[in-house]
């Protein structure tokens, strides 16, 4: 009998389909969301706040208590004031800095020609450009609110401040801000320590000034002009 075709093999089964497994959504890191809405605010155009401080200006012989202090930011606009207390007096000290141009002021004193540079700025936030210029210290609640603790340099108050005529060529060697901001990024409060030198009566000497700051009127228009 003549052989038919062979059956044809069946066909080989498919192998089984596996579902994948859903990937989980990338965590949001708070901090780091803060710290970007942080630099979006303090590097908008006309960005303007203010602050009070209270500190201390601390020298080789003596401690100058620093009270009244006032800081005032539209844009690159600064003003400060400051009052230093000597032992047989207290000396309101104030400085501008308007369209490029800086001004300081002792007591009742004129008005001054200041020569600094813009990266010399006595705001707050000048020295933020990026995330890169925030660092990040840790997460805090105060009063049921979320902060995150962050450092930046600053020099709210240049050694050049201080009211004394005997000291002369003063240089910051060093600066930071260590801040709070909520989670929108608005700061609410931080300590400012600045470190530096200068020659009192020609000695070289340390000039240590430490501060504790209070932001507010955060994102309100404030009018800063040349004296």
């Amino acid at each position: 009998m003549p052989s038919g075709p062979s059956p044809s093999s069946p066909p080989a089964s498919a192998p089984a389909r596996v579902a994948a497994s859903p990937r989980p959504s990338p965590t949001v890191d708070p901090s780091a969301a803060a710290i970007r809405a942080f630099v979006a605010l303090v590097t908008g155009d006309g960005f303007s706040y203010q602050a009070t401080f209270t500190g201390h200006s601390r020298h080789t012989t003596d401690v100058l208590p620093i009270s009244k202090g006032l800081l005032q930011v539209h844009g690159s606009d600064v003003r400060v004031l400051a009052t230093f207390t000597f032992p047989d007096a207290s000396i309101a000290v104030e400085h501008r800095w308007v369209g490029g141009k800086g001004w300081i002021r002792f007591g009742t004193g004129a008005w001054q020609g200041l020569r600094m540079t813009s990266e010399q700025t006595m705001a707050a936030f000048g020295a933020v450009r990026t995330p890169a210029d925030v660092t990040f210290v840790r997460t805090t609640t105060s009063g049921g609110a979320t902060r995150y603790e962050v450092r930046i340099k600053a020099a709210i108050v240049n050694p050049v401040m201080v009211p004394a005529s005997n000291l002369t060529e003063t240089v910051v060697t060093s600066s930071r801000l260590t801040l709070l901001i909520d989670a929108a990024g608005r700061p609410v409060s931080g300590t400012s320590e600045i470190d530096g030198h200068g020659r009192v009566s020609g000695q070289l000497q340390e000039v240590a000034i430490d501060l504790a700051v209070t932001f507010m009127k955060v994102g309100k228009a404030v009018s800063i002009s040349a004296p």
